[in-house]
């Protein structure tokens, strides 16, 4: 690493100009509505988080902070600071690998935005206008300085996307947050100190991806990029505590770190709230589009796995590098190509359970694991990688014939959206758990235009009923 700045000048600040512009205009109603949706999907997967033992645990640590803040947290009864309820809240929407993602980058924005954004704006009791240009803006922000800074790069050299640039993005919107509320635009140089503040507190390692066990670090990685965002805009808003100013391009800015090269890139006249992939699947992005592959080669998963010799699943190196691992985990199964394959062609691709630790050891999901084989094709990632996880499957059947697809955009993505109703089914195949309450009610309360308030109200309120309905069915 040399000790000189990088060489595209100016970087921070025009970003940093570009997202200010972004969270001080209004949002056009097609805005509004992708926005709106992105909330929906992030209350239903935080909701179906909240639920699992890592949450809880995580949880039950922040009671130690109750009554600091105004703040709901999942999966408890009281109300903390901000920052505590974001880490909390941002761990659960990370929690069952259903969140959306940004595929550039291969982060998951909402866990980290949403949860910061809408912790901050319980505080400010921000009316929903606010919220949603906040949102949008820090989604702004976390795609754009991922780009810059590394896209894939950064998961190749090891760190967590989701932690590492979703900081940018929910101290974005936490200092636009904080700006509403005394009744002011949003200033480019309190977004400056903030991505100052936001780069000494971003990382995040991807070791969990290669050991078969400790993957629930993982989770908390969302939430730890939540508090850190929450930390960064307070900290940007104390002129004592002064920041760098070149986040982005300095010598050791977040490209030099964590990317390893800097790209200029420019913001387009589309929001990027309107280039995230919303997950139909409970496995990690880049799975999706094998899952639809899948689809094809077996007339919608009309397969008999006792005639199969051979699955060859094709596409990036990433996968060879992080995604081979036996699952021992719910979280490794869920970023386990094998696995994948072997719990949808067994049970379908929306049966969420199955990547659960009942599953681990079923033998119909392992007995068509073992028959998988990953090649890394260089064309593939030259064409596709990384604004499309493109995914190739190949099946070899016993009789000597063979079937093949190619999906380059899977559902749910950009160019294949997943709409509120669908997005709804989603969370109704969800709540055929007994943890997880209504998802109309909040669909409801989304587009009846509620303030920040009253959405963690009923954020929470459905966290409540899930631990309740969970116990009874416990009994």
């Amino acid at each position: 690493m040399s000790g000189t700045t990088h060489t595209i000048d100016g970087l921070t600040r025009r970003l940093a100009e570009h997202v200010s512009r972004v969270a001080n205009a209004p949002l056009t109603a097609h805005d509004t509505e992708a926005v709106r949706r992105l909330i929906l999907d992030h209350f239903i997967v935080s909701l179906l988080g909240s639920s699992r033992p890592a949450v809880r645990a995580i949880a039950q640590w922040s009671r130690r902070f109750a009554g600091s803040g105004p703040c709901r947290v999942l999966g408890g009864e009281w109300c903390t600071d901000p920052a505590i309820a974001a880490l909390v809240n941002g761990t659960a929407g990370h929690s069952y690998e259903l969140d959306d993602t940004h595929n550039e980058t291969a982060s998951h924005p909402g866990c980290v935005v949403i949860a910061a954004a809408l912790a901050v704006a319980t505080v400010t009791d921000a009316p929903q206008t606010q919220l949603l240009r906040a949102v949008a803006a820090g989604y702004e922000a976390m795609a754009l300085i991922g780009s810059t800074a590394g896209g894939l790069d950064t998961v190749h050299r090891g760190f967590h996307p989701t932690a590492v640039y979703g900081v940018f993005g929910a101290a974005t919107a936490c200092i636009a947050l904080r700006a509403f509320s005394e009744q002011r635009e949003v200033d480019v140089e309190t977004v400056i100190a903030a991505w100052g503040h936001a780069l000494s507190q971003a990382g995040a390692s991807m070791q969990f991806s290669v050991e078969t066990t400790g993957g629930e670090v993982k989770r908390v990685h969302a939430g730890i990029g939540a508090r850190n965002g929450v930390m960064a805009a307070d900290f940007a808003l104390l002129p004592a505590v002064s920041a760098p100013r070149l986040a982005l391009e300095g010598t050791y800015g977040a490209a030099a770190i964590f990317g390893g090269a800097l790209r200029d890139v420019v913001p387009g006249d589309t929001l990027q709230v309107h280039n995230i992939s919303l997950k139909p699947y409970a496995c990690c992005r880049l799975f999706h589009s094998t899952i639809d592959a899948l689809a094809e080669v077996t007339d919608g998963f009309r397969v008999d796995a006792r005639l199969i010799t051979e699955i060859v699943i094709t596409g990036p190196r990433l996968v060879a590098e992080q995604h081979m691992t036996r699952a021992e985990s719910t979280m490794t199964a869920q970023y386990s190509c094998p696995y994948i394959v072997g719990a949808t062609l067994a049970y379908g691709p929306n049966r969420y359970d199955a990547y659960s630790e009942a599953f681990l050891e079923d033998q119909a999901i392992l007995g068509i694991a073992a028959k998988v084989r990953f090649e890394v094709s260089e064309a593939l990632e030259a064409q596709y990688y990384p604004k499309h996880f493109a995914s190739g499957v190949t099946m070899r059947f016993a009789d000597g014939t063979s079937r093949s697809a190619l999906v380059v955009d899977s559902v749910g993505t950009p160019l294949k959206p997943m709409s509120k109703a669908q997005i709804v089914a989603k969370g109704e195949s969800l709540a055929a758990q007994p943890q997880f309450p209504r998802v109309d009610a909040l669909a409801e309360l989304i587009w009846a235009d509620a303030g920040a308030s009253a959405l963690a109200a009923g954020l929470t309120a459905g966290s409540a009923d899930a631990r309740k309905e969970h116990s009874e069915a416990t009994k």
